[in-house]
């Protein structure tokens, strides 16, 4: 036998073991993914605090729960004016947008506190900035007061504060929404919630986008039915 009929058998003796377990574990639907915890239902699905919400995009076209559903969602609070954290937030955002934008099962979804200045052509014209001509990430407006209910469901701060710079509070982090409608999060090293990430930290969108790839896998998973049944 040559030396290189040799190596061939070899790498197969070596491989075979691997791929017969790889199969069987393919076949009994108990391959397995780390997972995020779960924080509850996002805004507008059924538990939720605010239902039927029906909003406006940056091109026009209308805002609602289904657009979410079967998605991915990277949800944020921001306004096009904001003189302090939005500029970086929106900065870190676009980083992971551009790295994590390719996945089909993943959108941005940013929310102006704002909307009485913030309209659809503003909004657009602020998008170009970030993330020109993607059709990922939405900038969306809506009625004031239903806005901030809506970031207090997600558990974020969102208000109009004439002491603020800008006029307005709102949360400098994002919350990651499953195709459920369900608002997930990775544990600390005290092994308890984060819930929402803190994205004027660039060290954060490696976190974000380990977590990202982990609910893809689930979400693949679960579609192959391989998921939790």
């Amino acid at each position: 036998m040559s030396q290189l009929k040799k190596r061939i058998l070899l790498l197969v003796l070596l491989l075979l073991p691997v791929s017969l377990y790889m199969g069987a574990v393919l076949i009994s639907g108990e391959l397995t993914y780390d997972s995020l915890e779960t924080m509850g239902p996002a805004p507008g699905f059924e538990g939720s605090s605010v239902e039927d919400f029906h909003m406006e995009v940056s091109d026009g076209t209308d805002w609602t729960p289904e657009r979410m559903e079967g998605k991915i969602s990277v949800v944020s609070f921001f306004f096009t004016s904001c003189p302090t954290v939005c500029p970086a937030m929106n900065s870190h955002i676009a980083e992971l947008h551009n790295r994590m934008g390719a996945y089909k099962d993943i959108q941005f979804v940013s929310y102006t506190v704002d909307p009485s200045n913030d309209d659809a052509e503003t909004l657009e014209t602020y998008k170009s900035h970030f993330a020109e001509g993607s059709e990922a990430w939405h900038f969306i407006r809506g009625e004031r007061n239903f806005t901030y209910d809506m970031a207090n469901a997600y558990y974020l701060a969102a208000s109009q504060d004439s002491s603020a710079e800008g006029g307005y509070n709102h949360s400098q982090t994002v919350v990651l929404v499953d195709w459920n409608g369900d608002m997930r999060t990775r544990l600390d090293e005290h092994d308890q919630p984060i819930g929402a990430y803190d994205v004027t930290q660039a060290t954060v969108v490696k976190d974000l986008i380990e977590d990202l790839r982990i609910l893809v896998k689930e979400y693949r998973g679960e579609k192959m039915g391989q998921g939790d049944e």
